[in-house]
């Protein structure tokens, strides 16, 4: 229980620790414009130009300002050509730059009527036949956020600003259009199809969405909403396959938050080239099309996670929006934890837990690898900066420390009165934690500070000891998080000790950065589990030997603690570890999250008798997920008894298509020279995604060598699908002082794919050469789309940390060599003076 004296102790205010490594010297703290207005109403009529890629636009934008008079109004509007200005039907003057509109407006309400025509270089995109899909059909769809529809459209573009909205779009005869909110209108006219949608609720700008072309619809309708399907021609007959837990996901999000859907449309978009896995524009999602999947990848691969997770979007990010992009939180750490809640009724506890325990390895690597900063922060130069891992696990991680705090049935009640309050409205991260204060009664000001205003997170090491005299287990906790953390945290624990005569759960609040906690326990017990349903936010390192680790792998009830102890027991590497680790991945009847880390954590020990666990496990483990496991854990090893183990995999038409992905990759970091021509062999077989032809990329280059080159090369064709050319492209940054690879990388830096481009920074950044910096430069400061700037500036740095660092050491060993030959020279002279000295003598 949490008492009110802690959190005046604890001198804790926000930002005590900024972080380190994210803001760059010149970034400021960016807050969100005041204009003086807001706007009521969108009507945009659009007619889309395939051929020309172009699109030209009659808009009206009606605005309610906060004052009276004379004054400009400024709408975003990037890259447009502006050919008319109206207010309330009458000339008026106006002025625009290239970025803004700015339009003297009289009086407090006006209707702004623009005419203009975009030929957008990104936020609206054009997709059609190319070299490597000659028979796809033209699409084309918008992507709003963060502030991209101003290249398209004209608008208050800030998600603070919410209106109603109405989109006409015209398109060639034969396709579909979609857009938010309901059809009112569909009629076949002059050559053309036009399709009237209005949103008749207030919803953000960057929510607005298109999208059009030759697709196919499966409609049907659950509680009275219509569930709208949109797919490419030929995958009707598998869509289920992707959108089949559409209706049950929503069954779940309106109980759980006692909030029933809030439109009377959803539909699912599914188009191509598309930058994310979704997004989640009001009642009209857009989805890649690499979700769409056969009957084989079903097996190891799931639409179910994205789905949820856009969906979850339409309550918090759709309904209820954050008001200015460092809150953006509030959207996507929702829609992951929610997407993680609905795992928990899908699939059960044990699933949950692997996923919020995944969570947290993602946001630790971006910890780890690249930098920390508080979750909600001003400072950042571009929006999309704070779509990290801070936003999505990090801040998911909060929320289940949040309901792990309040209990289950208090969470969903905040929830709901959140929703409920803020509807159709736009909220901060204080607006949350007050919601959350007057339904549970409690004061989460600390619990928001230390996890949200601040950076880091607490780390815990704990000793135990058992007093036999006294009958208690005394825990000595150590809090030892790193200088970007704070140095104390309030860290709320369930610790369960196991006894022979069952459990038995302590509740212990750690206030210090050194504590011991005795607990009564007239007998010492089997072992002690520390935060066993994996509900606080918090690093645990703890130092037991593989005695007790095989124990609580083998006996204990908690998923959790099993998959500590099998990640412990993979370090320890013991004969004992092997076993209790080898048992687990063989066993079909437990959880096959314990056994995939079975085989990840034998991969990790590196010894020869886990080798050979992992090739045995090959031959009687069926489950797909596992056995993909066991071939990216057999990357870890070399020797042919390992790459026949995997070519096996590779060759085998049964197996999934992912470890088959997984066997080709490893057989390239396993085998050698002779297994290059069963890579190539592979490299073109059909699979979901291009799984196998990406793994056999990945193992030919790992094999390296020059005719490995020479196929990376050749896959970095616009003859290849996009996501593999980005593939390919990385996979460049295996060939080092190559100059070809460098000319090649050269000509990828402005190729049209986003993927591509992404793939030109990743291999730049592994190749970390002087050579690379022009190009990473160049992308840095040209690229459309900024979340690629900001890869290619932390890449460009980290290149010159590298040189740096090879600098300094070069440096450091020529000092050392002079004092090495100082050294000799004092021997020289001192041995010399001896000599003297015995000659004398």
């Amino acid at each position: 229980m949490c008492r009110l004296f802690f959190f005046v102790e604890m001198r804790t205010y926000p930002y005590a620790r900024p972080g380190r490594d994210f803001a760059y010297p010149e970034y400021v703290s960016v807050y969100p414009p005041d204009r003086g207005y807001s706007v009521r109403h969108i009507k945009l009529e659009l007619w889309i130009d395939f051929d020309g890629k172009r699109l030209t636009g009659e808009e009206e934008i009606v605005i309610v300002r906060n004052g009276s008079g004379v004054d400009n109004v400024v709408l975003d509007a990037c890259e447009l050509e502006i050919r008319n200005v109206l207010v309330d039907g009458a000339e008026a003057p106006w002025h625009y730059d290239g970025n803004s509109l700015s339009v003297n407006v009289v009086g407090k309400e006006a209707a702004i009527k623009v005419s203009y025509v975009a030929r957008p270089r990104k936020g609206f995109h054009f997709v059609g036949p190319d070299e490597a899909n000659p028979n796809r059909a033209p699409h084309c769809w918008s992507q709003g956020e963060t502030d991209y529809n101003r290249y398209w459209m004209v608008l208050y573009d800030h998600p603070s600003v919410k209106q109603t909205s109405e989109l006409i779009i015209h398109v060639p005869r034969g396709m579909v259009a979609v857009s938010n909110g309901d059809l009112v209108r569909h009629e076949s006219l002059d050559g053309e199809e036009i399709w009237h949608y209005r949103m008749d609720v207030p919803h953000s700008g960057y929510l607005i969405s298109v999208a059009a072309g030759q697709l196919e619809v499966i409609e049907e309708h659950h509680r009275g909403i219509r569930l709208q399907y949109f797919v490419p021609k030929g995958w009707r007959e598998k869509a289920h396959l992707s959108f089949g837990k559409t209706s049950t996901i929503i069954d779940f999000l309106s109980q759980y938050l006692n909030c029933e859907y809030p439109y009377r449309k959803y539909a699912q978009v599914v188009v191509s080239e598309f930058i994310f896995g979704g997004m989640e524009n009001t009642t009209a999602t857009t989805l890649t099309d690499l979700t769409l999947h056969d009957e084989k990848a079903h097996e190891e691969f799931s639409s179910d996670p994205l789905v949820a997770h856009e969906l979850v979007h339409q309550w918090f990010g759709d309904l209820v929006t954050c008001r200015d992009w460092p809150h953006i939180w509030l959207n996507e750490s929702f829609a992951t934890y929610l997407e993680n809640l609905f795992v928990l009724h899908d699939k059960g506890k044990a699933e949950f837990v692997y996923e919020v325990l995944r969570d947290l390895d993602t946001y630790l690597q971006e910890y780890r690898d690249r930098y920390a900063r508080p979750i909600v922060s001003r400072v950042y130069r571009y929006p999309t900066e704070l779509f990290d891992g801070h936003s999505y696990p990090k801040g998911a991680l909060v929320l289940n420390a949040l309901r792990g705090l309040l209990g289950d049935e208090v969470f969903r009640k905040g929830l709901e009165e959140f929703l409920r309050r803020y509807r159709y409205k736009a909220v901060d991260t204080e607006d949350f934690r007050k919601t959350m204060e007057e339904v549970s009664g409690r004061s989460l000001e600390l619990f928001f500070e230390q996890y949200l205003y601040n950076s880091g997170h607490p780390v815990l090491s704990i000793e135990e000891e058992y007093d036999s005299s006294t009958g208690t287990l005394k825990l000595r906790f150590k809090q030892t998080q790193g200088e970007d953390s704070l140095p104390e945290y309030w860290i709320p624990l369930r610790v369960t000790a196991k006894r022979k005569d069952g459990y038995r759960e302590f509740r212990v609040e750690l206030r210090s950065r050194e504590e011991v906690v005795a607990l009564p326990m007239p007998e010492r017990p089997e072992w002690v589990c520390i935060d066993p349903e994996l509900e606080s936010f918090v690093v645990l390192d703890r130092k037991l030997g593989d005695e007790v680790w095989a124990r609580i792998l083998r006996e204990d009830e908690h998923v959790y603690c099993k998959l500590l102890a099998i990640r412990a027991l993979g370090k320890i590497g013991s004969a004992k570890s092997i076993d209790a680790l080898g048992n687990v991945l063989v066993d079909g009847e437990v959880f096959w999250g314990l056994a995939a880390e079975a085989a990840k954590a034998l991969g990790s020990s590196r010894s020869e008798s886990a080798k050979e666990r992992l090739i045995s496990a090959l031959k009687v483990v069926s489950r797909p997920k596992v056995r993909l496991a066991i071939c990216e854990a057999l990357s870890n090893f070399r020797g042919r008894d390992v790459a026949e183990a995997l070519k096996s995999v590779l060759r085998n038409g049964a197996e999934g298509y992912y470890t088959r992905q997984a066997a080709a990759h490893s057989l390239g970091k396993s085998g050698d020279e002779s297994d290059l021509e069963v890579l190539i062999a592979h490299l073109d077989e059909p699979s979901h995604n291009n799984a196998i032809t990406n793994g056999c990329l990945r193992g030919i280059a790992e094999i390296g060598g020059e005719r490995a080159l020479e196929i990376v090369m050749k896959y970095t064709a616009r003859d290849k699908p996009s996501h593999v050319r980005a593939s390919a492209a990385s996979l460049l940054g295996r060939f080092p002082g190559k100059r070809e690879v460098l000319k090649r990388l050269g000509e990828l830096a402005t190729d049209e794919s986003y993927r591509v481009r992404r793939g030109v920074v990743a291999a730049c950044s592994e190749l970390a050469s002087p050579q690379v910096l022009p190009i990473l430069n160049r992308i840095a400061d040209s690229d459309p789309y900024e979340m690629v700037r900001r890869d290619a500036r932390d890449a460009a740095e980290r290149v010159r940390k590298s040189l740096e660092r090879g600098t300094e050491y070069r440096v450091l060993r020529e000092e050392l060599e002079k004092i090495r030959e100082e050294n000799r020279r004092l021997i020289d002279r001192m041995a010399a003076l001896s000599k003297v000295v015995e000659l004398k003598g």
